[in-house]
């Protein structure tokens, strides 16, 4: 079983609280990712799982086991690094081979001069260089067996990394941002096959990574960290469309959403930017703030009359190929916000002119004083919008 339960697993160094009381169930085969800023805690939480670490409070169990003090050795775990962590004079057949090796031959076999005089030592070695071979067949890097890792590019070493691991046939696989070294156009390649390879082994991984696109690509499920805390665990598609917190909104998409400053009424309806909104909620008296994502606002040089629409300034084009990101200021409110256009709408703005951002309200997402998630309700009482 390659289940994985944390239960209120906290962590301190020093006065500096980086875990705090975080829970995570991680069901077998699954693919999840922890994913968040830097300094969040997630590198950590992923190396008190492998045991190179020890909580201050909380459990670990891997399957039915509790593991909190057994040795990284015997957690059945494979752990692929961001460095990759080869041996540099070993060749990749050997270095896939190293754990296979540690594991299945005893002290005396492994010495070289000796073993070769023991009995089966021949047959055990070729047994594990079956498995290696077998191995690197999958990952297609079984012609670079006989190399060593200098002579070999990122992708390749990130590959060889990927097989020692995978030779052991762990429970689970611990992956610590194994593509943050690659170049962009191999890390988006790489994170289709490691999708995959993940799909192929059936087995689970945890996949740590400070790059949301690589969450949103690759996992099956995500748990979103800052400051220590999970704050939503969910579907890459649900966290993207329905986020729980302000900072989950925020952190995951890019270009980042779109947040503006919204006041709450008496009633519960919403104003924002000088207008009410169609939709109402059941709270009322406070401050919030409004989210759209760039590619819910569409940019024209005339206002729509059946979106809400606000003048803008427009101050850059980021031409991207297929869409066009248009970076603007709200006039009147010296507020920055970005929209998505297609090449052929950019071709008629021109930086340093008017134009505007209209979108829907159904699109608007809402969040309180305490930045969580407010549910918005029946549509307000007017047929759209009116002056605030």
């Amino acid at each position: 079983m390659g289940k994985i339960n944390v239960e209120q697993i906290s962590k301190q160094f020093g006065k500096n609280e980086i875990l705090k009381q975080v829970s995570l169930d991680v069901e077998d085969g699954e693919f999840m990712t922890l994913v968040g800023p830097s300094g969040c805690g997630k590198s950590t939480l992923l190396r008190i799982i492998a045991g190179l670490e020890n909580q201050d409070a909380g459990h670990i169990h891997i399957g039915k086991q509790n593991v909190d003090h057994v040795c990284p050795s015997h957690r059945d775990l494979a752990m692929v690094f961001q460095s990759y962590a080869l041996y540099p004079h070993l060749s990749v057949l050997n270095n896939m081979m190293t754990p296979l090796v540690l594991r299945d031959l005893n002290f005396f076999e492994r010495l070289p001069w000796l073993g070769r005089w023991l009995p089966k030592v021949r047959e055990k070695k070729k047994e594990l260089e079956q498995i290696v071979h077998s191995t690197a067949t999958t990952l297609k890097i079984e012609p670079f067996l006989s190399r060593k890792p200098a002579q070999l590019s990122g992708g390749q070493r990130q590959r060889v990394a990927l097989g020692r691991a995978m030779v052991r046939e762990p429970q689970a696989f611990l992956m610590d941002e194994p593509l943050s070294n690659l170049d962009a156009a191999l890390r988006v390649h790489m994170r289709a096959e490691l999708a995959e390879l993940h799909r192929t082994l059936a087995t689970t991984f945890i996949y740590v990574t400070h790059d949301q696109a690589e969450a949103l690509t690759m996992s099956d499920r995500m748990a979103v960290m800052m400051e220590g805390e999970i704050l939503q665990i969910d579907t890459p598609e649900e966290i993207y469309h329905n986020p729980n917190h302000l900072k989950v909104a925020e952190f995951v998409g890019s270009p980042k959403m779109n947040t503006f400053p919204a006041q709450i009424d008496e009633d519960g309806n919403i104003s924002c930017l000088g207008k009410y909104l169609q939709q109402q909620t059941n709270l009322s008296q406070q401050k919030a703030t409004i989210g759209i994502r760039p590619e819910n606002l569409r940019t024209s040089l005339k206002p729509s009359n059946s979106m809400l629409s606000h003048s803008i300034q427009v101050l850059h084009k980021e031409n991207l190929g297929s869409d066009v990101y248009i970076h603007g200021v709200l006039q009147d409110h010296d507020l920055r916000m970005i929209s998505r256009a297609t090449p052929l709408e950019s071709h008629q703005l021109q930086i340093g002119e008017q134009a505007y951002v209209s979108y829907l309200s159904k699109d608007i997402l809402l969040f309180g004083e305490d930045n969580q998630r407010i549910s918005l309700s029946s549509p307000f009482h007017h047929s759209l919008v009116h002056n605030a």
